[in-house]
């Protein structure tokens, strides 16, 4: 019906009108089928063993809570996307993963994932996966490090198939809907 006394539009659009502008915008954003190379069954396999990415990770619940939610990244990223995600995860860190160095009164750093931080305090999800929220009269000092990123580079760590295993693996997390 629109919005009254606004630039919104009332009834402009006919049924047959309204659904063809929500094929449309269901088009938006959507991923063309990508060939991928590479057995998600093994890619599985080496996600939680070898990669060791279920301790940073969590796909449908289970894993660790320091990186990004994986369980519907297939949905949200592309092959190429993914891959170089595993060979550089420094080229984009998500939102919201900001990692910062922490130094307490003590000279001991620690080393973090910003979860939320006001005037007076900040709230991290150390290394070890530990939530700790410090005042921040008890540190000397708070190094917000963007683009830095605790994740490993796998560059090295996996053969050229096993990236392909793993990256076919991650592409198929499509989540629930």
């Amino acid at each position: 019906n629109g919005i009254p006394d606004t630039e919104m539009p009332g009834q402009w659009y006919t049924a047959r009108e309204i659904w063809q502008v929500v094929a449309f915008v269901r088009t938006l954003g959507a991923i063309a089928p990508q060939k991928i190379d590479g057995d998600p069954f093994r890619g599985e396999s080496l996600y939680a063993n070898k990669g060791g990415c279920a301790r940073c990770h969590t796909v449908n619940g289970r894993g660790g809570a320091l990186g990004p939610d994986l369980t519907d990244i297939g949905a949200r990223r592309s092959v190429s996307f993914l891959r170089a995600s595993l060979l550089d995860p420094e080229a984009e860190v998500p939102d919201g993963f900001m990692q910062i160095r922490l130094i307490r009164h003590d000279g001991r750093p620690i080393t973090a994932i910003r979860i939320a931080e006001d005037a007076f305090s900040i709230q991290v999800r150390d290394l070890s996966g530990e939530f700790r929220s410090f005042f921040k009269s008890e540190l000397t000092q708070v190094v917000k490090e963007p683009g830095k990123s605790p994740m490993p580079s796998y560059n090295g760590v996996f053969s050229s198939s096993e990236l392909d295993d793993l990256t076919s693996f991650l592409f198929s997390l499509k989540g629930t809907r």
